[in-house]
């Protein structure tokens, strides 16, 4: 007589096969549910920076993220036309040539959101040293925060015009730190993380009246797209790109490059940063009874300060005739 436990064990084997698939696909459908459910993180902006340090120096800077510039779809007066870009351009370009240091320059035309680039010895995606140009930027963030509800701006608007309109390097240390909570790296950090947020890069490292190995880089383009977004009232809101815009136009007295006079209807205002044997920048807002132009002009490695100044002097001036009709 045959003995029928091999069927037996046969059919046990068989069940727990099947017990195993099941739970198998029980499994997978779980994970595959948690999966889409789950918030994932937006990838990481790759930096082109990397690759294109800037010229005359390895410390890379320390914000190297970028995002797209947000687009708005604020239309230009009726009564203006658009300026002869290319023709400016042309002339950039010529005042530029044959020189040995290396020149960043960004005009932008607020009424129609273009903008005008040239650079020699160094392309307009280099990081430049500048120490002060991240002035504008503190004031941006103060203006944030304010908006924020996380500082009163009463309390450190004399700190904001000091130092916009006198350069007070000082005042731009205790905005720094009153930007972070009293921790001046952090206020750092914030400042970085405010250009961020408007699409704009900025390298803001050491204090500006400090000294020491790191340095502070920018991007004329950047300062522009910046001094752009006050000028067009995008900047934080309407009303705090008005006040900034107005900080900026104060009359100040004692500036190191002398912009000439422009014209007697023209108001201006520039934030300028001389360092000797290393940098010559001026970023500034230059308005007429019409219409302003925005101009960044970021020099490295000046053969002279006083022959970068005249240069600096005669692009905002060849600029100025496009924009005065």
């Amino acid at each position: 007589m045959k003995t029928k436990k091999p069927d037996i064990f046969l059919g046990i084997t068989m069940g727990m096969l099947v017990l195993a698939a099941v739970l198998c696909i029980l499994i997978l459908k779980t994970q595959k549910s948690k999966n889409e459910t789950t918030t994932t993180e937006p990838p990481q902006i790759a930096s082109t920076d990397a690759t294109n340090p800037f010229p005359g120096g390895s410390e890379a800077p320390n914000n190297t993220e970028s995002v797209p510039s947000t687009e708005h779809p604020t239309q230009p007066p009726k009564d203006l036309s658009p300026i002869n870009d290319a023709q400016l351009k042309s002339e950039l370009d010529e005042s530029l040539r044959g020189l040995t240091s290396e020149w960043q320059v960004m005009v932008i035309d607020p009424a129609f959101n273009t903008e005008i680039g040239s650079a020699v010895n160094c392309r307009g995606e280099d990081w430049m040293t500048a120490n002060r140009m991240a002035q504008v930027f503190i004031m941006g963030t103060v203006f944030q925060q304010a908006a924020d509800g996380k500082l009163e701006l009463a309390s450190v608007l004399d700190d904001v015009k000091a130092m916009i309109n006198t350069d007070d390097t000082y005042a731009a240390d205790r905005l720094t730190e009153t930007i972070g909570s009293g921790d001046a790296s952090k206020g750092r950090e914030a400042v970085k993380a405010f250009a961020v947020a408007n699409g704009l890069q900025l390298g803001f490292n050491r204090s500006l009246s400090g000294s020491g190995s790191q340095k502070n880089y920018v991007k004329a383009e950047q300062t522009a797209k910046l001094l752009n977004m006050i000028c067009r009232g995008e900047l934080v809101s309407e009303e705090a790109s008005r006040q900034m815009l107005e900080i900026l136009l104060t009359p100040v007295d004692g500036l190191e490059i002398e912009t000439g006079l422009l014209g007697e209807d023209l108001r201006y205002g520039f934030v300028v940063d001389v360092e000797s044997s290393v940098c010559v920048c001026a970023m500034g807002v230059v308005q007429n009874a019409n219409r302003s132009f925005v101009i960044s002009v970021v020099c490295n490695g000046p053969v002279t300060i006083e022959g970068a100044k005249n240069k600096v002097t005669e692009l905002i001036k060849l600029t100025a005739p496009y924009f005065a009709e």
